[in-house]
């Protein structure tokens, strides 16, 4: 006789916690060796030749991903993405600090490939935030919010929140921006990007399911 072993409601939340935990990573970089490229991230590049040059930098006790300006690369994407895979329904947050050259970098998600993945681009020069979609290495922009006067020397706050179809940025932790897109449905990778022209700081990078933060499916506002 088989006898079927039912978990217990504490065992099965013990069960699930454990999935969702498996499926949120947080990299401050603190624990990863100065000097070069952190693990557990991959480096591609779109829209340019030449390498990416990410390494970790200590700023004080902590440490920071950081990417070297490249002049033969400017107007090409840098991109460090983390190896694991992020659920569909999910956010991703960072720290940025965009030090000089180009000046633009923001987040990368639902990563396909290089050629294919939603971008949220904080550019300083033009004082916007702009979110695009990247197709078969083309950017169409589908939202954007100008004139937002930030201090180029501090660091900002990126986030974006992604439930189905509607896609939400912020900004310092305020809302700046909206749109619905059906491009790409399911999970993907995520991570950061730099203009290959510019030398950006990044830290705090942090991927998480939407519904883990609110016990349930229905969007934040």
């Amino acid at each position: 006789m088989h006898i079927r072993a039912a978990l217990t409601p504490v065992a099965a939340a013990a069960l699930m916690l454990a999935h969702v935990s498996a499926q949120v990573s947080i990299r401050t970089f603190d624990d990863d060796p100065i000097g070069s490229a952190p693990p557990g991230l991959t480096f591609p590049v779109a829209r340019q030749q030449a390498a990416a040059k990410w390494s970790v930098r200590a700023d004080g006790p902590g440490r920071y991903l950081t990417h070297a300006a490249d002049a033969s690369a400017s107007g090409g994407l840098s991109l460090a993405v983390l190896d694991s895979a992020h659920p569909s329904q999910m956010r991703v947050s960072v720290r940025v600090k965009l030090v000089d050259g180009e000046r633009v970098g923001g987040l990368v998600w639902r990563y396909q490939d290089q050629d294919n993945f939603y971008l949220a681009a904080l550019d300083l020069r033009l004082q916007e935030l702009a979110l695009y979609r990247v197709v078969r290495g083309n950017r169409i922009r589908l939202d954007d919010e100008d004139e937002l006067e930030l201090d180029t020397s501090a660091w900002h706050s990126v986030r974006v929140v992604q439930d189905d179809d509607d896609i939400q940025v912020s900004l310092g932790g305020i809302g700046v921006m909206r749109a619905r897109d059906l491009t790409f449905t399911e999970g993907g990778r995520a991570g950061v990007w730099s203009g290959g022209g510019g030398t950006a700081w990044f830290d705090d990078l942090r991927v998480e399911p939407e519904d883990d933060r609110r016990g349930g499916r229905g969007r934040t506002r």
